[in-house]
């Protein structure tokens, strides 16, 4: 079972804090089990900090913010505006 609190604390840590060298790189991680509730559990366990990882040599970072509108409302916002110029 995933740790509300521990998530928050990690999301809270930097590439300046722990290292670029010390991230866990997305290319090496292999998701295994049959349902959801398994696959994250492989997925944290390998890659430690899902806020805060690598692909290959570059350091990737997450953030989320609880004001900012869904993105399924952003993309259909982007799409109407595109519709609607023309393009």
């Amino acid at each position: 079972m995933v740790d509300k609190k521990i998530l928050e604390n990690l999301s809270k840590e930097s590439v300046a804090e722990i290292g670029s060298d010390t991230l866990a790189d997305l290319l090496d991680v292999t998701i295994e089990g049959e349902t959801p509730a398994q696959r994250l559990e492989s997925y944290l366990a390998q890659v430690g900090n899902p806020y805060l990882f690598r692909v290959g040599n570059t350091p990737v970072r997450l953030l989320f913010h609880d004001e900012e509108k869904p993105l399924s409302i952003k993309l259909k916002s982007y799409f109407m505006k595109l519709k609607n110029s023309g393009i």
